[in-house]
């Protein structure tokens, strides 16, 4: 711009002096229709440095005005999503320190920007569920978008209606390149709607995908077996594959334990027994056990315990196993010694069983405290 308004300045100089060289006046005239302006090249130069000047002026007048107008804007604007970007940090914030009335409270009082809308529902629907309301949860949780449905998944199922993404998460973990959260998604679903033949069937596929951790394994397991019939438990056990098998080793004994048919799975636990590294395990299955009859087993851990008499996962296993035998005052006995600030809670049941029932209300009361 600025280097056309010096040519054309520069032109309008060369026509003022041109005149002056060939001894003219020089004159200019311009004639449109009716209309004639007739004047000298001077001052029709001085009319055109003056028109264009006005209009570059005019240009950086509107150009100033409408920066004005844009930063002001913009800035408006900036602050708006600097608002909906600090209610959604505040909501992540209070859903990690578990905070949900200082979520909902920041959430439902502020607007977010429209791609974190979803997340906005999503942490609202956690909320919701961590104050036991479904309803509400449930609510929420249908306004996320279609899209966007299947990462919300956890919360459906934890509220108890998983219809809305079951048929999704089917067919994505039957499809060969599921991932392993998907796998573990539709196995929960399979688990909450107790389809426990499909479960059977699904399982070598978890197994072999590597979907669930150990820990993971261990809660499916407690949770298939403790729907199966008593009469179906050794059953049911023996017909899953081999691989699945081994996983399934101590939930199996655990139900065995808590239908109080230790007489049937001596033989395991006394082979537990004879593994250091497997008792902890033993103690964790004797823990749920209800009245039942393993003498050899209790004879067996008095002699082990009498050369290792501080091994605690022993003492506990003893504690309990006495308990199932009704011998209620070596169970207290055995528990003043092995409880502690760390399994205290974990064998809470237990030990006041066997405090109330060997006349020891005080013990059994301080358990709660």
């Amino acid at each position: 711009m600025i280097r056309f308004l010096l040519l054309l300045v520069a032109v309008a100089i060369c026509l003022a002096i041109a005149p002056f060289f060939i001894d003219q006046k020089g004159y200019v005239l311009v004639s449109f229709n009716k209309t004639t302006i007739e004047g000298t090249i001077w001052g029709f130069c001085g009319l055109i440095v003056l028109i264009f000047t006005a209009a570059f002026l005019f240009y950086k007048l509107v150009r100033y005005l409408w920066s004005l107008y844009s930063k002001t804007r913009h800035r408006f604007f900036a602050r708006s999503e600097e608002r909906k970007q600090a209610a959604i940090e505040q909501g992540v914030w209070s859903l990690i320190n578990g905070d949900s009335e200082q979520l909902e409270l920041v959430l439902e009082n502020n607007s977010v920007a429209d791609n974190w809308q979803d997340v906005r529902y999503a942490l609202l629907a956690k909320a919701a569920l961590q104050n036991n309301d479904t309803n509400k949860a449930i609510a929420l949780l249908e306004k996320i978008s279609p899209a966007n449905q299947l990462k919300a998944a956890k919360l459906w199922l934890a509220s108890g209606d998983s219809s809305t993404v079951i048929g999704e998460l089917k067919a994505l973990a039957e499809a060969k390149k599921a991932t392993a959260l998907e796998l573990k998604l539709y196995a929960e679903v399979l688990v909450q709607q107790q389809k426990w033949t499909a479960l059977e069937q699904f399982m070598p596929r978890l197994l072999s995908k590597k979907a669930l951790t150990d820990s993971q394994w261990s809660i499916l397991l407690t949770s298939y077996f403790l729907a199966q019939p008593q009469s179906q438990l050794t059953d049911k056990y023996q017909q899953l594959p081999k691989g699945v098998k081994v996983k399934a080793h101590s939930c199996y004994l655990a139900a065995m334990a808590k239908t109080g048919r230790l007489n049937e799975i001596e033989l395991s636990l006394l082979k537990m027994l004879k593994k250091p590294e497997q008792h902890i395990e033993l103690a964790h299955i004797l823990k749920v056990s209800v009245p039942g009859d393993a003498l050899k087993l209790q004879a067996s851990l008095q002699d082990t315990l009498k050369k290792e008499p501080d091994n605690q996962a022993l003492l506990l296993a003893l504690a309990c196993l006495a308990n199932a035998h009704g011998e209620y005052e070596l169970a207290a006995r055995v528990f003043d010694k092995a409880l502690n600030r760390e399994n205290s809670k974990e064998y809470l049941v237990q030990a006041q069983l066997s405090y109330s029932k060997s006349a020891q209300p005080q013990k059994a009361l301080d358990l709660y405290l």
